[in-house]
């Protein structure tokens, strides 16, 4: 009967042995032929018939005749399993320990722990003959893949220390993880009669360079960027795929930036896009150190050819080359990595070309782009997602950026019609009183959330994400109100301008701020305030400018007056009030007020700084307004003063 028992499982050897080297000499042999869905397909395939095999291995008791059969084929299957992103890490994991307890079993030795580093230790330590060996350290290959794609370092420095050769004397475990994975001593030879999807010595090198570049940005994320830095350029010394390489040089030139180093940040970029031009997150960071340093052109030309790379890779996805089974993306699963080196989103990249276009006056170019945004948006709302890359703000600030830049080119009624899109959607959701009496930390975060849009979707309390939203929507309808009111200054319908600078003082006011906070309250809680302070400075202004061309002159006065009030030192308005009171026969209040703030000197104040953090719309805003010819003016001032 053993005599069967063996011959039966010596026949089910040969047949396995085979059935594994048939599946993958059909996935090696269509894996570079085919492309896309074919590929998919027969990835798919090969997972299920090479599952279905283990499943028939591990039926039967775990003996040592069948042990490299069966450690070969979990490898296999494994390697099928991370390239499919519908089989998560859970299952792999699973069938990892599974595998070391029937090894253990096959070996006559009993599992004293189900934890996969005890049952290494095992594995390890009566691993017994090169055949073996060699079967161990392939699954010990796919079990640090394993853990490097969730990010445990620590454990994978632990299966390094048992795997790295300790038999010379001086030999001590190294704490880091970085020269513990150096010292690993893997038999990557392979068994000639049992075929594998991918060689243990091409995993080793990938798994190496992903490890260095994990540490790195663990590094970075708590604030030793020099050490990651050093620890970069190390990973930049190793073996590794053109793409990883040029995703090392980027995190290079992200430290560097840190650092203060800028020029150095730039030569690392262009280093990586001369590795890789498909490394778009190196082509997204050129532009915003270019952007740091005031290049307009340069900056301009980074996202022209970020947009057109990512328009062109969009195309290129439905036709993608073939599927590796691990790849550098599927081990580097570090969120800082993920959002580095994430595909930037088509909207993103045209948002960032449109608002650098309107930050360097570049209106014909902002207008189309801003219009092309809100076509999009009528079009295709799925299109618009919270966590784009570049991040885009909320849809109505895009609409008031979109007013802006209309209101530069002089499209006076295409102002109005924008505005009224936002108004319609923002003016019904304001209270009719919205009272922020909230303690300092309260009023950080509603503040925060208020101009910061990577800041909307974290959880406060129901009454301060009721109040955050409800600022949100003041500010909107008020500054589309403040727009209109603009536009039609500009057409020359005054009483119209005048109605709309009204709407917007009436909502602003609607929002009295009360804190308890000294001055040490934070930039995004100054910001806010001086937002709203700011809106309402313009809209007083606005309308003062209004009444002046209805030839009002007390109602204009008031209204400069306000507008100082809510933030004092605006030469522009300072030179309007002169006006006002000059053009009401005041002249000897004129020649005062003109020659005391003449004479003062204009320093920045605490309360003005934030107004450098003010949102794109607003501070665009700025100069929008009808002027006073300051010559003229001062040989009025100089004739009456002699």
């Amino acid at each position: 009967m053993d005599r069967e028992n063996c011959l039966g499982r010596r026949g089910c050897l040969d047949f396995w042995t085979k059935e594994n080297n048939s599946i993958i000499t059909k996935w090696k042999s269509v894996q570079r032929v085919q492309k896309g869905n074919h590929q998919k397909d027969l990835l798919k395939q090969c997972y299920s018939e090479i599952g279905k095999l283990l499943q028939k291995i591990q039926g039967l008791p775990s003996v040592a005749a069948t042990l490299s059969l069966e450690l070969t084929v979990l490898y296999n299957t494994l390697l099928f399993s991370f390239g499919l992103s519908d089989h998560g890490g859970a299952g792999r994991g699973e069938l990892l320990t599974l595998g070391l307890v029937r090894a253990l079993e096959a070996l006559d030795s009993e599992p004293q722990s189900s934890d996969p580093l005890d049952l290494w230790r095992a594995v390890l330590q009566i691993s017994g003959s090169q055949e073996w060996i060699v079967c161990f350290h392939q699954l010990a290959c796919l079990q640090w893949a394993e853990w490097l794609s969730a990010s445990q370092l620590e454990k994978i420095r632990e299966l390094a220390v048992l795997l790295a050769d300790s038999r010379t004397e001086a030999f001590s475990p190294p704490a880091d993880t970085l020269m513990a994975v150096r010292n690993i001593s893997l038999s990557i030879e392979e068994n000639p009669s049992l075929s594998v999807a991918l060689s243990a010595g091409d995993l080793r090198e990938l798994l190496c360079i992903c490890t260095v570049v994990t540490q790195g940005a663990e590094m970075m994320e708590a604030g030793e960027v020099s050490a990651a830095l050093l620890n970069f350029q190390e990973a930049a010394a190793l073996p590794c795929p053109r793409s990883v390489l040029a995703q090392v040089h980027t995190l290079m030139g992200l430290c560097l930036r840190q650092l203060g180093r800028p020029q150095s940040a730039l030569q690392c970029y262009r280093k990586a896009l001369e590795i890789d031009f498909g490394c778009l997150s190196a082509l997204y960071q050129s532009s915003l150190v270019f952007r740091q340093l005031a290049v307009a052109q340069a900056e301009m030309e980074a996202l022209r050819l970020l947009h057109s790379a990512v328009v062109c890779s969009a195309q290129k996805e439905s036709c993608c080359n073939w599927i590796h089974l691990i790849t550098h993306e599927s081990l580097l699963c570090s969120p800082s990595l993920i959002s580095t080196f994430k595909t930037p989103a088509v909207l993103g990249v045209k948002h960032s070309l449109a608002q650098s276009n309107l930050r360097y006056g570049r209106i014909s170019e902002a207008v189309e782009q801003y219009l092309d945004l809100l076509t999009s948006f009528h079009n295709d709302e799925q299109l618009v997602t919270t966590d784009s890359s570049p991040a885009l703000p909320r849809i109505p600030e895009i609409y008031l950026e979109a007013a802006v830049s209309l209101l530069k080119a002089k499209r006076y009624w295409d102002v109005v019609a924008v505005c009224e899109e936002v108004v319609a959607k923002t003016v019904d959701l304001i209270p009719q009183r919205l009272t922020l009496d909230l303690s300092q930390k309260e009023l950080q975060e509603t503040s925060a959330a208020f101009l910061v849009p990577s800041l909307c979707g974290k959880q406060f309390r129901k009454d301060t994400e009721g109040k955050k939203e409800s600022l949100n929507c003041a500010l909107w309808a008020a500054t589309a109100f403040f727009f209109q009111g603009q536009a039609f200054t500009w057409l020359k319908e005054s009483k119209e301008s005048i109605s709309n600078y009204t709407r917007c003082i009436n909502i602003v006011i609607k929002v009295p701020v009360e804190h308890t906070g000294g001055p040490d309250l934070c930039e995004e809680t100054l910001t806010s305030i001086m937002a709203l302070r700011r809106l309402k400075a313009l809209a007083f202004a606005g309308r003062g400018v209004s009444f002046m061309a209805r030839q009002q002159g007390k109602e204009a006065l008031l209204n400069f007056q306000l507008s100082l009030q809510a933030t004092p030192g605006c030469e522009e308005t300072e030179l309007w009030l002169t006006e006002a009171l000059w053009s009401l026969g005041r002249r000897e209040e004129a020649v005062a007020f003109w020659s005391k703030h003449q004479s003062s000197t204009r320093e920045e104040t605490v309360e003005e700084v934030p107004q450098r953090a003010l949102p794109l719309y607003l501070m665009s805003s700025v100069g929008e307004m009808e002027t006073v010819d300051a010559e003229e003016m001062r040989r009025r001032m100089r004739e009456c003063s002699s």
